[in-house]
C-alpha cells in the first residue's frame, strides 16, 4: 500500500516486547550490528528488506471508518480503512486490510452477533492488526495486515442523512428544477467541467478514462480545482461551480463533473449542506461521481441530473456519451454516402441513357447522311460513265432504251392514236439500264427479274421504271 503510518494510540512501543537496539537502528549506521557495514554507510538491498520487516512486525491497536468491504470468497473479507475522523487531507491515507473467516467466526461466537462484514461500511471501528511485510512477486515489498480482533462497532451516523433531507426539502419549497428530470442527453459533448481536489485518487481515476479521448481532441476538460473537506470546503465548493457557470457562459458545457473519492460519512457535510447543493443546481448536466459504492447518498447527489456510484463510472459515462456520438456520426457518414452513391448512380444511369440516345441519333444520321453521299457519288459515277460512253461511242449510235421484245416499261407515255406519221422523227441517242437496288449495269435481257426496279439513264436525264410481265408482242 501507499500508506502505512500506524498510530500508536496508548503512547508507549509499537511492538509486544521491548525491541532491541539493532531493530530500532536504521540500516548501513557505523554501530550496526546487523548486517554488513561500510564506510559510507551504505547497506544492502537485502538487509533495509530485512529491516523494514523487522519494523513492521507487530501488533496495533486502531481506530479507523471502514470505507469498503470486498469478499475474498471462503478466505474471507477485504476491508479498506480510512480515517475516522474527516481531515481535509488532499490525499488521506488508506489501508487495506483482511478479515479473516475464523477471526469473523470468533467474534460472532464472543459477541453472539451475526454480524455482516457488508454492514461495516461507513461506520467508524476499534480493531487490531497484525501487521507485516510481503514479498509481491514482480511488485516488490507491500504492507499486509490483518485484522485479528474486532473490539467495538460504532452506529451509522444520521447527521448527514438529516442535513440532506433539509436541503433538499428548502430547494423544494424554493421552486428549484434538479434531479433525472434536468438531464439532457447533449449530441455533442465537447467542452466538460471537471470539479475535483487536485491531489488525489479521483482525479487520476477521472482522468485515466478520459485523457485518451481529450488527448485525440474529441473532449476538452475544463479543471476546476476544489477541497471538498474542512471548514472552507462549502466555500471553496461555491466558487467553483460559480468559475463552471463561467465556462458555462463562454464555451457551452455539455456535461458537468463532480467528483471526490471515498471517506468517512463527516466527510461528506460540505456535499449535503444548503450553499453548495443550491449552487450545484445551476450547473449544466450535473454529473455526481461521489465517494464509492457503500457511500451514503448526499444532497448533491440527490440533484444530480445522473449520480453514479464511483467517479470512475462518473467518467465512463462522459466517455461513453462521446462513443455514442462518434457512432451516430459514423452512421450518419455512411447513410450520406450511400445517399450521394445513389444520387450518382441515377444520375449516372441519366447521363448514359442520354449519351447512348445522342449516340443512336448521330449514328442514324451518319448513315443517312453516307446514304446520301453514296447517291450523290452514284450519280456522279454514273454521269462520269455516260459521258465516256457518249465519248466512245461519238454519239453515232445509241443503247437501246427497251428491255426487249416481251418486256414493257412500268411508266409509259401515251402520244396518240394517229398512224405512224403523226409519231415525231426520231432521234439517234443512247441509254443506260442499272439496277435501282444494286446499281449493277444490266446488259441483257437474261439479267431482267419480275418486278424488277430499274433506272434508264439517258443525256438529259434519269428515269425510274419497274419490270412487268406483259402479253402484248410486237412485230
Amino acid at each position: 500500500m501507499r500508506h502505512h503510518n500506524f498510530f500508536n494510540l496508548s503512547g508507549g512501543p509499537p511492538l509486544r516486547s521491548a525491541p532491541s537496539r539493532a531493530a530500532t537502528r536504521p540500516p548501513g549506521r557505523p554501530d550496526d550490528t546487523d548486517g554488513p557495514r561500510r564506510a559510507d554507510g551504505t547497506c544492502e538491498l537485502r538487509d533495509l528488506i530485512g529491516w523494514l520487516r523487522q519494523r513492521l512486525r507487530g501488533e496495533h491497536t486502531v481506530r479507523a471508518c471502514v470505507l469498503t468491504v470486498e469478499p475474498l470468497g471462503s478466505d474471507g473479507t477485504l476491508l479498506l480503512l480510512g480515517e475516522a475522523d474527516a481531515s481535509g487531507s488532499a490525499d488521506p491515507p488508506r489501508l487495506k486490510v483482511r478479515l479473516a473467516a475464523a477471526d469473523l467466526a470468533a467474534f460472532r461466537a464472543t459477541t453472539g452477533d451475526d454480524l455482516d462484514p457488508a454492514a461495516l461500511v461507513n461506520r467508524t471501528v476499534v480493531v487490531r492488526l497484525q501487521t507485516s511485510l510481503r514479498q509481491r512477486y514482480g511488485r516488490g515489498a507491500g504492507v499486509q495486515a490483518r485484522v485479528t480482533e474486532l473490539l467495538t462497532i460504532g452506529a451509522v451516523p444520521l447527521d448527514g442523512e438529516l442535513e440532506r433531507e433539509r436541503t433538499l426539502q428548502r430547494l423544494r419549497r424554493e421552486g428549484r428544477r434538479f434531479g433525472p428530470g434536468t438531464w439532457v442527453k447533449p449530441d455533442d459533448p465537447h467542452h466538460v467541467a471537471l470539479i475535483v481536489s487536485e491531489f488525489g485518487e479521483a482525479r487520476r481515476d477521472v482522468e485515466h478514462v478520459l485523457r485518451p479521448l481529450e488527448e485525440s481532441g474529441l473532449v476538452r476538460i475544463h479543471r476546476v480545482w476544489a477541497t471538498f473537506e474542512g471548514p472552507g470546503a462549502e466555500r471553496a465548493l461555491g466558487e467553483a461551480f460559480a468559475c463552471v457557470r463561467d465556462r458555462h457562459r463562454d464555451h457551452g458545457l455539455s456535461a458537468t463533473l463532480v467528483c471526490r473519492g471515498g471517506g468517512p460519512v463527516e466527510g461528506f457535510q460540505a456535499l449535503n449542506a444548503y450553499a453548495t447543493v443550491r449552487a450545484a443546481v445551476e450547473a449544466p448536466n450535473l454529473i455526481a461521481g461521489l465517494g464509492h459504492a457503500g457511500t451514503p447518498v448526499t444532497a448533491l447527489d440527490a440533484v444530480a441530473a445522473r449520480s453514479e456510484p464511483t467517479p470512475t463510472a462518473a467518467a465512463m459515462l462522459v466517455r461513453q456519451l462521446v462513443e455514442a456520438t462518434g457512432v451516430r456520426a459514423e452512421r450518419a457518414l455512411t447513410a450520406y454516402d450511400a445517399a450521394v452513391a445513389d444520387d450518382l448512380e441515377a444520375a449516372g444511369r441519366i447521363a448514359v441513357a442520354r449519351a447512348t440516345q445522342a449516340f443512336d441519333q448521330s449514328l442514324r444520321d451518319l448513315a443517312e447522311f453516307a446514304q446520301q453521299r453514296l447517291r450523290q457519288l452514284d450519280r456522279a459515277v454514273e454521269q462520269s460513265l455516260l459521258t465516256s460512253l457518249a465519248a466512245a461511242t461519238g454519239g453515232a449510235t445509241g443503247m437501246a432504251a427497251g428491255i426487249g421484245s416481251n418486256a414493257a416499261p412500268v411508266d409509259t407515255l401515251e402520244l396518240g392514236d394517229g398512224d405512224d406519221h403523226d409519231h415525231p422523227p426520231v432521234e439517234a441517242g443512247w441509254a443506260l439500264v442499272t439496277a435501282a437496288g444494286t446499281g449493277l449495269v444490266i446488259g441483257s435481257y437474261d439479267e431482267l427479274k419480275s418486278n424488277m426496279p430499274l433506272f434508264l439513264h439517258f443525256r438529259d436525264g434519269t428515269i425510274f421504271v419497274q419490270v412487268v410481265p406483259t402479253s402484248v408482242a410486237y412485230n
